[in-house]
């Protein structure tokens, strides 16, 4: 079949056509660079329609899932004759009378609207145009993946003998099923070993495979919180992921918090200090609670027995009853307390940086009062100290000293101009012995009552202890002092790097303690001076602002407690 394509194209001077002869049994039509016309254009197939010559007369026909229009309408197919027009996409053919020697002929005018875009697409090879087949190179491809990396890494691991030989590197391991290096830290704590952390074929990581090397992580639901232990709880590898670059095993998106801590659906309504959270402002984060020692006192015999534990409170009703007594604003106070060069007391004198940077070393008499405070209890022995902390031995010790006193005849008596440091109250320098008429012991042992008695209700361990008279004959076990318990940790469940808030703009030393603990007006010891949320968000914000320090959650508080704090009773 001989047919003549007239191809319109369009010049400077008018419409201009171009002719061509095409010789095929069956001439076709499509956008592909094989077919007969080729036609650009989205809605042009690859092989969009055939054309035939059929009893001296042209048929075109659209193949399957093809559409074609003839004479305005859609049609599958249709017999031909001179001035039909059939349009396929945007292109038209024409037909016209064939010239002598032609079968047909056919005035081709193409879309106007086709750019270079759409014939970078129809040059473009699919694998219809190639001798490959779709569906064999993917059941053989299939084949192979599941033989390499599925059956011989198996076979090799259920043998036994997993490894790679040193120096062959041909044989196929199990290591192909990782999808990614493992985090620095595992990788030098276990190296290749997968069985380490996988230690069932084809089952994900198991929690008991993560603590069997990590024993000291505490759960996130700490003991207290008995509403929150029924909650199912998320796998470590949840928020751990290995096997992922870059290696990070640590998330520090707030989302790992407030996806539960901002869902009321999840937290329980039956645990109250657990508030909702979705971010760190007063209006999204609650206000800070304190956890403080508190003591259950039963009365056993004629003394007093304490049982310690932590109460949870909110920080504006918090109270500390750690039985000592300590006015802040008189000791920062240099009229009323000097160090022993005369300078007024500071913040660092007494409380000094642990190094983990967040705590404090402990107060103790020793090291932080007993340069001011001397335990004294004989102006005419001022060298002879009682013995702190311990109630029963300081009796002892007044004892035995006034039994010496009174029994040595070579005893002189006190100067009564001495003058030396003394507690706030003590009585001036005296000497009782000549004004006692009794035998040595019988004046010692009265002297000893009245030392003792002093001690503990007047001027001595009663000036900073809270002191019980239980009301008993014996001298030795009638007054019995408070235990104390200053809390090491008001907030064990956050974190605060107090180094890094040393400095604070233009604020350092005792200035920068002060703008946020106010302890020079505090006249209690029971005054808790950690700030409310209020005083933080000055500085700090959840999200980036001028003049302002961006926190996460995670800045402030662990996913994993450092350590097991039991809260015995929370008060609302």
């Amino acid at each position: 079949m001989d047919i003549l394509l007239r191809e319109s194209r369009t010049a400077d001077r008018g419409a201009e056509y171009a002719d061509r002869e095409l010789s095929a049994t069956v001439i076709t039509i499509g956008s592909r660079q094989d077919q007969s016309i080729q036609l650009i254009g989205a809605e042009v197939a690859g092989r969009h329609a055939e054309l035939k010559a059929s009893g001296g007369a042209l048929q075109i026909k659209a193949l399957r899932g093809c559409v074609l229009q003839v004479n305005g309408e859609a049609s599958s197919g249709a017999t031909l004759k001179a001035g039909d027009v059939v349009q396929i996409g945007g292109h038209q053919l024409e037909v016209i009378a064939a010239p002598a020697g032609f079968d047909g002929a056919l005035v081709l005018i193409p879309d106007p609207d086709v750019d270079s875009t759409t014939f970078e697409n129809a040059y473009s090879t699919s694998l219809d145009e190639t001798w490959l087949s779709k569906r064999g190179p993917a059941w053989i491809t299939l084949a192979l993946v599941l033989l390499l990396g599925l059956a011989v890494p198996l076979y090799l691991v259920l043998d036994g003998d997993d490894s790679t030989p040193a120096g062959d590197a041909t044989l196929l391991t199990d290591a192909i099923w990782t999808s990614g290096p493992l985090h620095a830290v595992h990788n030098q704590s276990i190296g290749d070993d997968c069985g380490a952390c996988h230690t069932k074929l084809f089952e994900r990581v198991k929690d008991e495979a993560c603590t069997a090397c990590h024993t000291e992580i505490a759960d996130h639901i700490v003991p207290g919180h008995a509403a929150l232990e029924t909650m199912p709880a998320e796998r470590c590898a949840v928020c751990h992921k290995e096997h992922n670059e870059p290696t990070l095993l640590v998330i520090d998106a707030d989302s790992l918090c407030t996806d539960c801590h901002d869902d009321s659906e999840r937290l329980p309504s039956a645990s109250p200090h657990v508030a909702l959270v979705s971010g760190f402002a007063e209006a999204t984060h609650p206000a800070f609670e304190v956890a403080l020692p508190k003591a259950r006192i039963e009365q056993r015999g004629t003394g007093l027995v304490f049982d310690w534990g932590l109460e949870e409170v909110a920080l504006s009703q918090a109270r500390e009853e750690s039985n000592l007594k300590f006015p802040h604003d008189i000791h920062l106070d240099v009229g009323s307390v000097r160090t022993q060069g005369g300078e007024a007391l500071g913040c660092g004198d007494c409380h000094e940086l642990a190094p983990d940077r967040e705590h404090f070393v402990p107060i103790s008499m020793e090291k932080h009062c007993r340069d001011c405070h001397e335990l004294t209890f004989d102006a005419a022995a001022p060298q002879r100290q009682l013995p702190h902390g311990l109630p029963s031995e300081a009796v002892a010790t007044m004892e035995g000293h006034f039994i010496r006193a009174y029994a040595d005849p070579s005893r002189v008596a006190p100067e009564p101009t001495r003058e030396r440091r003394r507690r706030p109250g003590r009585r001036n320098v005296v000497d009782p012995i000549a004004s006692c008429s009794g035998s040595a012991l019988n004046c010692a042992l009265q002297r000893t009552e009245s030392e003792v008695v002093n001690q503990f209700t007047r001027s001595g361990c009663v000036t900073c202890h809270r002191v019980e008279d239980t009301g008993t004959s014996d001298i030795a076990t009638r007054f019995q002092v408070y235990p104390v318990r200053l809390s090491g940790d008001f907030m064990p469940m956050a974190r605060f790097d107090h180094h890094s808030h040393l400095t604070q703009k233009d604020a350092t030393g005792d200035e920068a303690c002060m703008t946020c603990h106010g302890a020079t007006a505090s006249q209690e010891s029971a005054d808790i001076l950690i700030p409310d949320i209020a005083n933080c968000t000055q500085c700090h914000t959840d999200h980036t602002l001028a003049d302002s320090v961006p926190l996460n959650c995670i800045d402030c508080h662990a996913y994993h407690p450092s350590g097991t704090v039991e809260i015995r009773e929370r008060t609302q």
